[in-house]
């Protein structure tokens, strides 16, 4: 697998804690005051914290794509039918990931479900 630097999500680049908690000098914890992250290709950005890194509603790093706001995933892959791609619980749920797709918003098909979904679209 090719790996992939991204800026970091979290402190957006910047290497700093983005909420200060420590002290405005804090390094960022997601990605060690560097302001990049490595992930494994193939990758999307986390349908859960859509890309921030940052867990919905709270100072924390995201506990899907763990701050860096991009997923590595196994391709092929489909919509997630629990959550429609959101990525999350319904709202009732406290802004939980989704526990099927653990908030990617998507999920690896096996590979003789697509090649039938292709061949059933071809006409006859």
């Amino acid at each position: 697998m090719a790996a992939n630097v991204i800026t970091c999500a979290f402190c957006e680049g910047s290497g700093r804690d983005p909420f200060g908690l420590l002290s405005g000098l804090s390094r960022c914890q997601v990605c060690g005051g560097i302001g990049s992250v490595t992930i494994e290709e193939p990758c999307l950005r986390c349908a859960f914290c859509e890309g921030r890194g940052v867990h919905p509603h709270q100072r924390l790093t995201c506990t899907c794509c763990g701050g860096k706001g991009m997923i590595s995933i196994q391709q092929p892959t489909a919509e997630c039918p629990h959550c429609q791609g959101t990525g999350a619980e319904p709202p009732d749920q406290d802004y939980l990931p989704c526990v099927l797709c653990k908030g990617a918003g998507v999920i690896t098909v096996k590979k003789k479900v697509v090649a039938a979904k292709e061949k059933a679209k071809q006409p006859a």
